[in-house]
């Protein structure tokens, strides 16, 4: 057992003890400082997706969860607002109309129109997404990264310039490969979710909204990750 009386007076032995432990104390305080660094999301955005809904003559705005059902004359809207710039992509495919990028509204806004603290809706302006008399599944894919896809972007490029049978090819691909960048990147800082069924499928033109309609920025949460965020929303027409 050591006694301390004073700085001068320690021992040899316990100066050695409070050197090994200083030592220890920095390593432990670099060890925490490395993992906080580690933690700090690379992607960090804000997302809603809601549907406007109407029921015994009343409208309401909800949430779209990972699986929706929806009805003729339901209307659908996006928003992305960025906290840290990254590179967010919207796609949305049916079996009818195939596959269509709906955010960026197209690739050279990402060196253009394109900045972090700015809510970008899906579609722009007042219009809103309303579904048609078509019955079907509408599959809606988010995908975040804090470097371009650009393999993606390519492989999207050649779909919309190709002929039938070589869009078919292309969008298999682009489905492949944003089931791939799934598996590769998971959500990792994404708190645990519930799908929320709100009542029907997603087609037709975007509508043009009036001014009393909500701000489906109301709805928005915070995802951040320290991955590639992807996520499959399926909305069924009934």
């Amino acid at each position: 057992m050591f006694i301390f009386r004073n700085r001068m007076e320690w021992s040899v032995p316990a100066r050695m003890v409070m050197s090994v432990l200083a030592i220890c104390a920095c390593l432990l305080l670099s060890n925490v400082c490395f993992t906080g660094a580690a933690e700090t999301p690379a992607v960090e955005f804000k997302w809603a997706f809601g549907a406007l809904t109407e029921e015994d003559g009343q409208s309401r705005i909800v949430p779209v969860g990972r699986d929706a059902a929806l009805k003729t004359g339901d209307r659908l809207k996006l928003m992305i607002e960025m906290k840290r710039k990254s590179f967010i992509y919207v796609f949305h495919h049916n079996e009818r109309d195939g596959l269509t990028l709906l955010f960026p509204y197209s690739f050279e806004q990402f060196t253009a129109d394109y900045r972090p603290a700015v809510k970008y809706y899906i579609p722009r302006g007042e219009a809103w997404f309303e579904l048609d008399k078509q019955p079907g599944t509408e599959k809606f894919y988010l995908l975040a990264s804090a470097e371009r896809l650009l393999g993606l972007e390519a492989l999207y490029t050649s779909y919309r310039a190709g002929d039938a049978q070589t869009k078919h090819q292309l969008s298999n691909k682009i489905l492949d490969k944003i089931r791939t960048l799934k598996r590769q990147g998971r959500d990792l800082a994404a708190p645990a979710e519930r799908p929320v069924a709100i009542g029907g499928a997603v087609r037709g033109v975007p509508k043009q909204a009036g001014p009393a309609l909500p701000d489906v920025a109301t709805l928005a949460e915070e995802i951040a990750s320290s991955g590639v965020v992807s996520r499959t929303y399926n909305v069924e027409h009934k």
